[in-house]
């Protein structure tokens, strides 16, 4: 019996170091073999322990990574770009992908750990064991680092959609969402510790088609006067020529920029709404009314913190000229002063500052060729800056759009607004309300933005907005006389309703057609 004992002992000894020297046990443990499958479980969770021969564990956690990978691809692949919009603008889902991120984090990282854990070998010296804590934080540190950005990234973007995009006073959502043509009224303030109130020296209204992305510009000069408000409201009883003082017919505080100020002023003249500042209301009612638009959302600008959102996109290329552009040179009185410096001429990289500066230099030009940077700068933004930049500079410009930014816009509306900006199609076209502008009913044939005629403008939105798409380009060598614009017939309405065709002159076409919204791409480069 006991000799029995004896063979059967020793013949499972001797068979435990077969299985050791032939490789079919578990392999000996090493610092090397721990971290490389330490180092698998990063790549890949799970791996690490089918390296270990724990096949259950590492199938199980394995194939929950691989499920969850398939997944997201399949969900990127096949879901519509509208549906991934709206829940990324959704402050509950991106709450859940903040959560999500942070737990995927630690679960990835407990798997690390555990797989090293697991790996060791028992004993190990004062060295080795500092290598193998350093080397497993370094690949927790590789896992927590994206998903630790992408847990961040969520969360300010739930942040900004609720401090900003609160809705409210706007058309409602279902009716904008169903509308064919969107109108945003954009308003730029001057507002600044060396300035005495507030004007708007921007003022623009965005008609966007829902269905071709197209997207025409109406821009206003802040020197438009007797602006004119809707019949029976109280502004219109209390200037029924249009906002105008007899007693002082040269001030410039009843010009359209002066009209937000004047809200300010006299709340009880100014509508309900569509916001709580009677200023923005005063100005959104008679704009709305003077371009025969309903104004369904506003977005207003804070020009300083514009600045600040340029300088958290990285800069911004723009083609300054042909001369030097001064910067400064106008105190807010009015008095010419030496300019404080000159940003060069020909293409610039321009911070936020200098392209602020850019926008808003009248030292040596009109308002009107300001006017004309302006929506320049849009375009810009536009051409230069692409998700890629907003995403690596997020932090700094909902920051900068926080505190500079204040808009109406339901959070709802917004997947359908950005799905247009994103779908590739989408072309801005500016139509400006300046002495550019030929209107036939004047003597001398250009738009007067002292005395304007404002059914004239009415006239222009409405061509402007119903204007057919673009015909394609024409085929090589045959002529496209609807592209020529030195040929193009340019239609226009009189204050009797008839109209009248005129056939362009060559040297002049670039004014004779400014009537019909120009493309801003072609007029900024």
């Amino acid at each position: 019996m006991s000799s029995a004992d004896g063979s059967t002992a020793t013949g499972a000894t001797t068979s435990r170091s077969a299985r050791r020297r032939s490789g079919t046990g578990r392999p000996r443990r090493t610092l090397g073999r721990a971290l490389l499958a330490t180092a698998a479980s990063t790549v890949a969770p799970g791996s690490g322990h089918l390296m270990l021969r724990r096949q259950r564990t590492g199938a199980l956690i394995l194939g929950v990574f691989l499920l969850a990978l398939v997944f997201l691809v399949a969900l990127g692949v096949s879901a519509r770009r509208s549906a991934i919009l709206e829940n990324l603008l959704s402050t509950r889902v991106l709450t859940i992908i903040a959560i999500g991120c942070v737990v995927v984090a630690l679960a990835w990282m407990a798997v690390i750990v555990r797989t090293y854990m697991l790996a060791r070998p028992s004993r190990l010296a004062a060295g080795q064991q500092a290598l193998g804590v350093g080397v497993v934080v370094v690949l927790c540190l590789v896992v927590a680092a994206p998903l630790g950005f992408g847990a961040n990234l969520a969360n300010s973007q739930r942040s900004l959609l609720d401090s900003l995009f609160t809705g409210g006073g706007g058309t409602a959502v279902a009716e904008a969402i169903a509308k064919p043509r969107l109108n945003i009224l954009m308003v730029g303030s001057d507002a600044g510790p060396d300035r005495k109130g507030t004007r708007t020296d921007t003022m623009m209204v965005a008609s966007i088609d829902t269905r071709t992305s197209r997207t025409t510009l109406f821009a206003l000069p802040r020197n438009i006067g007797h602006a004119q408000f809707p019949p029976g409201s109280p502004m219109e009883e209390k200037f029924p020529d249009g906002f105008y003082d007899e007693s002082d017919p040269l001030s410039g505080n009843y010009l359209l920029n002066a009209v937000y100020a004047y809200g300010l002023e006299y709340p009880a003249l100014a509508p309900s709404g569509p916001t709580a500042d009677p200023g923005l209301n005063l100005l959104h009612q008679t704009v709305s009314y003077m371009l025969g638009l309903q104004l369904d959302y506003y977005v207003e600008v804070n020009m300083a913190g514009f600045a600040s959102i340029i300088d958290a996109l990285g800069g911004l290329t723009v083609d300054v000229g042909p001369n030097r552009l001064p910067v400064g040179g106008i105190t807010p009185s009015g008095q010419h002063v030496a300019p404080d410096y000159y940003i060069p001429a020909g293409v610039q990289n321009l911070n936020g500052e200098q392209a602020l500066a850019f926008a808003r230099s009248r030292t040596g030009s009109d308002d009107y060729t300001r006017m004309g940077r302006q929506r320049c700068l849009l375009q810009y933004i536009l051409e230069q800056k692409s998700p890629a930049d907003l995403l690596t500079n997020f932090q700094g410009v909902a920051k900068a759009t926080t505190n500079s930014v204040a808009t109406n816009l339901p959070q709802q509306v917004l997947p359908q607004l950005v799905s247009l900006a994103g779908n590739g199609n989408l072309t801005l076209e500016s139509v400006s309300f300046d002495p550019n502008l030929p209107d036939p009913n004047e003597d001398d044939g250009k738009f007067n933005t002292l005395w304007p005629d404002f059914e004239y403008m009415r006239d222009v939105v409405q061509s402007s907005i119903n204007k057919p798409p673009p015909p394609p380009p024409a085929a090589t060598g045959a002529p496209n006389p609807a592209a020529d614009p030195t040929t193009a017939p340019t239609t226009t309405k009189s204050r009797s309703g008839s109209t009248a065709t005129t056939k362009a002159a060559p040297e002049s076409s670039a004014s004779s057609d400014a009537s019909q919204p120009q493309s801003l791409a072609a007029s900024c480069n």
